[in-house]
């Protein structure tokens, strides 16, 4: 696996393809490239439900022909959704990681705290509000509160136990947090050794020329 340093460049640059490209085709080979990035990390079952997610939305913008599916999804929002599960794909490899050692990563970085707490905060909060998810439909399902009749009660049976879970969540995770010391001023260490390897330098170096590739194609194309 690559240190968490190779994983957070990946995903900015990520972010700054998919803000700027505006060639379907380029957007689908970045697929296939993030693909293949998910799946020599060991993601190769999340990366068959992202291709189907967006293989789902690719065929509704074939079908309507950059038109949208009616006012419940046009086009931008179908532009816009496929955008966003192309930086979840980035994202993937960052999400499973133990918190500890995005912190021992940051310390040894001497990144500020105010970039450094956030980002380890939401590594922990959403699996945990994912879970969550989970739990509440199974509940839902149990009692058969969920119905395609009824879809406005069934969202409010949804929302609104997560939504105050989510807050009790998020107040356990910060006292769990600063009991362990997170905000502590000393050195944090790992149990896993931290440094940037010979693979780390090769993805990065892969990474940037891909992302310089995609710009100039993208220029080329338009």
């Amino acid at each position: 696996k690559f240190d968490f340093r190779t994983k957070l460049l990946v995903i900015v640059l990520t972010m700054s393809l998919v803000a700027v490209l505006t060639s379907d085709i380029l957007i689908y080979t970045l697929l296939g490239v993030l693909s293949v990035y998910l799946i020599i990390q060991g993601f190769g079952r999340q990366t068959i439900k992202y291709l189907i997610v967006c293989g789902v939305f690719i065929v509704l913008r074939l079908l309507s022909g950059g038109q949208g599916i009616t006012i419940l999804m046009p086009e931008m929002f179908l532009f816009m959704v496929l955008r966003i599960l192309m930086m979840v794909m980035a994202a993937q490899p960052v999400i499973g990681m133990p918190p500890g050692e995005v912190v021992a990563v940051f310390k040894k970085i001497h990144a500020p705290d105010g970039i450094a707490l956030p980002v380890t905060f939401m590594l922990r909060f959403f699996p945990t509000v994912r879970s969550e998810f989970s739990d509440v439909f199974a509940s839902l399902r149990l009692r058969k509160l969920l119905s395609w009749k009824h879809p406005l009660d069934a969202m409010e049976y949804i929302v609104t136990p997560v939504i105050f879970r989510s807050s009790r969540i998020a107040e356990e995770l910060a006292a769990s947090a600063e009991s362990r010391g997170i905000s502590n001023p000393g050195k944090h260490t790992c149990r896993r050794k931290i440094e940037f390897q010979k693979r780390d330098w090769i993805m990065c170096v892969v990474a940037v020329c891909v992302t310089a590739l995609y710009f100039v194609l993208e220029r080329t194309v338009a």
